[in-house]
């Protein structure tokens, strides 16, 4: 369907105005190929605009429950066919501009010079690879065939190397270890135990540059008071200074003081 201008003023912009009006049949007789184009990329911004606009509207539209009749959604949707219509228009004159035949004969003609030439730097290629690959077969025989010949006279030379290397790489045998009975690892153990003490009780190097202290304890008490201390100690477990008797005249003489008591009570 056809719009009148009036129809057309009612849903376009003033930019969109301008576009419908260009695209009327008397203006489009005025416009060359350039100017055509330049107006069909124009019009398909503007109706995909127009698309987008209509697709989140009929989209609200259907959240809300109100379905594709909603006024606003139906606004967009005549003018996106307005631009539509429009577009098509442009498109068609396009189409139909002076040059557009003599531009597709020499593109063609182009076209066919290229897939000429492509072809025939193709068959050249070809050619030259098979001629490559054939001196690099040969090459590549005269190789192995050398490799060969000079495999089988280095073969000797490469076992005799072998096998001085594998003489001179034969680990040497270690002598068995042996075994000490255990009376003589008592012996030893004894002797390491006394160097050790004789070690313990000889002075340090750094001692010595204080000979006026004596550094390495003397065997037995430190001092007198811890000599009296010990004494003092053992004497209390013996109990000789305080009981002056035996244990069991002690327990006896409490039994009876008990057994006492309880005839009493009877």
């Amino acid at each position: 369907m056809a719009f009148t201008r009036a129809q057309a003023t009612e849903l376009l912009n003033k930019s969109e105005m301008q576009l419908f009006d260009d695209s009327r049949a008397n203006a489009l007789r005025g416009f060359d190929r350039a100017a055509l184009a330049g107006r069909v990329a124009r019009t398909r911004a503007a109706r995909d605009r127009a698309r987008d606009l209509l697709k989140r509207q009929r989209l609200a539209a259907r959240k809300r429950g109100d379905g594709k009749s909603d006024g606003i959604a139906a606004r967009t949707a005549r003018k996106e066919a307005l631009l539509v219509e429009i577009l098509a228009r442009f498109v068609d004159a396009r189409r139909d501009a002076p040059g557009t035949v003599v531009k597709k004969v020499a593109t063609r003609k182009a076209a066919t010079k290229k897939a000429a030439a492509k072809k025939a730097a193709a068959k050249k290629s070809a050619t030259k690879k098979t001629v490559t690959k054939k001196s690099a077969t040969r090459k590549a025989a005269v190789k192995k065939a050398a490799a060969k010949k000079a495999a089988v006279k280095k073969a000797p030379a490469k076992k005799s190397a072998a096998k001085k290397t594998a003489a001179r790489k034969a680990p040497a045998r270690k002598p068995a270890a042996r075994r000490v009975s255990p009376d003589v690892a008592l012996e030893n153990t004894r002797k390491l135990l006394e160097a050790k003490h004789e070690r313990d009780r000889s002075p340090q190097p750094w001692q010595s540059l204080d000979p006026a202290a004596d550094h390495v304890p003397q065997a037995g008490y430190q001092s007198g008071q811890a000599a009296h201390k010990a004494q003092e100690l053992h004497a209390g477990e013996s109990r000789m200074a305080s009981i002056h008797g035996s244990m069991s005249t002690r327990d006896r003489r409490n039994q009876g003081k008990r057994d006492h008591r309880g005839g009493d009570s009877d």
